[in-house]
């Protein structure tokens, strides 16, 4: 949720904590960071997903 939050700011999760500037490259282990937390936000979607379409075909 942190990183969709991010998202709609467009703000990087390096710059938020103020690791780095907004012009500098990705870290590798902010871009871990980013890949990780899309994964989970869609994997959270199809959950979501699922639950509304079994509820739907009562």
């Amino acid at each position: 949720m942190a990183h969709f939050a991010l998202q709609k700011l467009k703000i990087r999760a390096g710059v938020l904590l103020g690791l780095c500037s907004a012009n500098e490259p990705m870290g590798y282990q902010e871009r871990v960071f980013t890949y990780g937390s899309i994964l989970v936000r869609v994997e959270q979607e199809k959950n979501q997903a699922s639950k509304i379409k079994s509820k739907g075909g009562r």
